[in-house]
């Protein structure tokens, strides 16, 4: 009876159309005659786009090769084209307004904002300018409570044993312990360390990208229904909400009854944003606490795991940074001013910044307006643009031997070269390093990124022997998936406490 339905000419129709509709449909969405005077690098079309996932590296590696001073274009999944920049439009990217290239429009189409968190999010990131100007100013002020959760984050998520080497999932624990140090900064004691919040938050990092991943491979009108199936952005704010809902309307209190002063007013990122009054409910500024989460979490812990696997498969880094850290506490004490004392340890984090790094293609932008570069290149209203920061921070002209690991490079570099010591820091964005992106739209949060992982890589070398557990970790030590680089998510690290 089935063979009978299938066989019948409707069917045989209803078929066809739908396999015409889709072959137009693909047609039309890697057919864009207002991008074909970039040339095209890789295969084209669905076919371009598919194979993209897996060997985008060695794709944009072709273009930079091919087209160095000039603009190229690759198919993708995510955008169906994505024009490459030169390092040579670098200018023009900082230079640009918000209105012409947008970072913010970029990011929201990888990750769906509107639909995975909220649009509240994507129309206003008040927040942005809190992390640059408060929070920045108060790393001081906060260093104590972030060594302290930091050292009891270690503790208690290794719970190592006397001698005992154990070996765990890498990125989940250095997630934990990320999110802990964060929280510590962003919400405070007690919640900071509460299971059902960091579980909440580590947990987001990876959901959202899922969620994003799959909402933008549909057709813009399905979204808005599908992300009510697709998503979870409802439960996860109602979690969110009955953790904070104490906590705020408590300090709510006390905003109402002393004003903008207090003796015991929390000094932690929730507070800034709720003295800002831009938010004023409980479900508005939980929402707010989980996308400030996913930023921070996700960039730091995925850095730090690269870091984490250079320490443990070259234990002579250790040694050196060891002898480095413990000359400087010794000194200053576990203090922020202690870490910018530390040059191999920044220098050591910069390196696998520069020789991993979180991406193929970088420093992403969408036009919204068509935008006449300076070399006179057009880049149409709609089209995604990046550039190839992977290719740039392998390049022989900028970097001496780009394709050896070298912890010492940047030490070295601000020893012999002229010009300010801080082009060579972790935190520095230039034309050379576009690891925490370029222009006004660089990292807002990237201080508080190094801070955090600068003493993470020192504890580490102090407190701990590391190695890779290489009988239970995968051979590759990265994962690519289309225009994103990272972590492998298998990779085990084992370790124990020295001197045990």
């Amino acid at each position: 009876m089935q063979m009978d339905a299938l066989s019948s000419p409707l069917s045989f129709a209803s078929v066809g159309a739908g396999i015409a509709f889709v072959a137009v449909y693909l047609y039309r969405t890697y057919t864009s005659p207002k991008l074909d005077c970039f040339p095209t690098v890789g295969p084209s079309g669905l076919i371009g786009a598919i194979r993209f996932l897996t060997h985008s590296l060695e794709i944009v590696q072709d273009g930079y090769e091919k087209h160095k001073n000039a603009a190229f274009k690759v198919a993708d999944l995510t955008h169906r084209w994505t024009v490459v920049l030169s390092r040579s439009h670098l200018d023009d990217i900082g230079r640009a307004l918000d209105t012409e290239l947008s970072f913010g429009e970029a990011a929201n189409e990888n990750i769906q904002v509107q639909y995975t968190m909220s649009p509240a999010i994507l129309q206003d990131l008040y927040h942005n300018s809190i992390l640059r100007s408060q929070l920045t100013r108060n790393l001081g002020a906060v260093y104590g409570d972030v060594r302290n959760e930091l050292v009891v984050a270690f503790e208690e998520t290794l719970d190592l044993k006397a001698d005992e080497w154990k070996s765990v999932t890498a990125i989940e624990m250095i997630r934990n312990v990320v999110c802990r140090i964060s929280n510590r900064t962003f919400v405070g004691l007690p919640l900071c360390r509460d299971p059902e919040w960091v579980d909440l938050n580590t947990q987001l990092t990876v959901a959202v990208v899922k969620e994003g991943v799959l909402l933008m491979r549909l057709p813009k009108f399905i979204r808005p229904l599908a992300s009510k199936w697709i998503t979870r952005r409802t439960e996860r704010t109602s979690r969110a909400a009955r953790q904070l809902e104490t906590i705020i309307k408590d300090r709510q209190r006390h905003m109402k009854e002393y004003g903008k002063e207090w003796s015991d007013k929390p000094n932690d990122l929730l507070q800034w944003c709720m003295d800002e009054g831009r938010e004023t409910t409980v479900d508005q500024l939980a929402v707010r606490m989980m996308a400030i989460n996913f930023a921070a979490i996700q960039t730091t812990s995925n850095g730090f795991a690269q870091a984490l696997y250079y320490l443990a498969t070259g234990p002579q880094y250790a040694e050196m940074l060891r002898e480095e850290v413990e000359t400087i506490v010794k000194e200053h004490g576990w203090t922020k001013e202690a870490l910018t004392h530390m040059r191999k340890i920044d220098s050591f984090l910069k390196e696998v910044q520069r020789f991993e790094g979180p991406a193929v293609l970088g420093v992403p932008r969408k036009a919204l307006q068509d935008v006449k570069l300076s070399d006179g290149t057009v880049i149409p209203k709609g089209t995604f643009v990046s550039l190839p920061t992977y290719a740039i921070h392998h390049d022989q002209v900028i970097y001496e031997h780009p394709d050896v690991f070298d912890p010492l490079r940047f030490v070295r570099l601000e020893d012999t070269r002229r010009g300010p010591e801080s082009r060579f820091q972790l935190v520095a964005v230039s034309r050379d390093s576009l690891t925490f992106g370029f222009g006004k739209s660089a990292c807002p949060g990237r201080f508080f990124a190094a801070v955090i992982m600068k003493s993470m890589l020192a504890h580490v070398v102090v407190e701990y022997d590391v190695k890779l557990d290489g009988d239970r970790s995968p051979r590759q030590k990265r994962m690519i998936f289309g225009a994103h680089l990272g972590p492998h998510p298998a990779i085990r690290i084992a370790f124990r406490r020295r001197g045990a």
